[in-house]
């Protein structure tokens, strides 16, 4: 359906208004959809030659990271419940990896220790994972060095996630 269609039917301007605000959301929401939850690995390419530049939540930070995760949420095997850290002063948890999935990553710590992994959900960069010393990682622990409320929405997203692609395999 054409656009100018559509205004020909829509005798209120608000009806219209409220139209163009659907269709805008929608495109939004594609666009955010493209980024598949997982991790990804991060490029150290230039920000102004990168095509998949991501800001990381609660920081000012930004990472170049590639078109797809390389490791996906069926390769999460769960995500622990919240816990406090009382040396630290934060809540944490911790993403435990399937065997293969402990396989990717430490094989991919070995061959590349100076790069990084970027953890993605719900199209958000939430958390830039160092890989270097990382020899036998099954177990990611995912921490805010602020403890905010972004804490709980990360963890129930991950645990709403890791449900799901463990329902599909």
């Amino acid at each position: 359906m054409q656009l100018w269609y559509l205004k020909a039917k829509l005798n209120n301007r608000g009806n219209l208004k409220y139209l163009l605000t659907i269709i805008l959301l929608i495109s939004c929401q594609v666009i955010i959809g493209q980024a598949k939850p997982g991790f990804y690995l991060t490029i150290n390419l230039d920000l102004e030659l990168c095509d998949n530049k991501m800001k990381l939540l609660n920081a000012e930070s930004m990472y170049c990271i590639l078109e797809e995760p390389i490791i996906e949420f069926d390769s999460f095997e769960k995500v622990t419940e919240m816990a406090y850290d009382s040396l630290f002063e934060m809540r944490n948890f911790r993403i435990i990896l399937t065997h293969k999935g402990a396989k990717y990553v430490n094989t991919i710590a070995a061959k590349l220790p100076n790069q990084k992994l970027a953890l993605v959900v719900n199209g958000i960069l939430v958390s830039i994972i160092d890989l270097y010393g990382i020899y036998n990682a099954r177990t990611i622990v995912i921490w805010d060095q602020f403890d905010s409320q972004s804490m709980d929405w990360i963890h129930r997203s991950l645990v709403n996630n890791v449900t799901k692609a463990n329902k599909k395999s």
